[in-house]
């Protein structure tokens, strides 16, 4: 069963390390050290069981919208600078980010489409190093 990707299950559970993006958004060019999937629906992002993501792993973000509307998922430093992001995925499609992670501290992943970030559609990762 899909449980909401609350920020505070995020500071718990998830751990993002990033200190920058792969050459591409889900281009492939970066082989992953494995892949988590994300559905994307309305105001929020959900994850079967989210995994613990330790300093210089490459993760592949599987990002299936599984909402109504259109969205996204874009992955910000802790200064909120983009490492990279997925296009825009329409409903019943997907798209996927592959980010490496290489330093501690605290990341977000969003969906900047329209108002579904003010309406809460974040995600923040804490980061634990290796």
């Amino acid at each position: 069963m899909l449980r909401p990707l609350t920020s505070a299950l995020l500071l718990a559970t998830l751990a993002l390390a990033a200190c920058g993006g792969d050459d591409g958004a889900g281009d492939g060019s970066t082989l992953a050290s494995r892949t988590v999937r994300i559905d994307a629906t309305e105001y929020r992002f959900d994850t079967a069981a989210p995994p613990a993501i330790v300093v210089g792993e490459t993760i592949e973000f599987d990002v299936r919208n599984v909402g109504r509307l259109v969205h996204e998922m874009q992955v910000l430093d802790e200064v909120g600078r983009l490492l990279d992001r997925t296009g825009r995925i329409m409903p019943g499609s997907a798209d996927t980010v592959t980010v490496t992670f290489d330093e501690a501290g605290s990341y977000q992943i969003i969906c900047d489409v329209d108002d579904h970030l003010s309406r809460g559609q974040r995600a923040v990762f804490e980061v634990t190093p290796g």
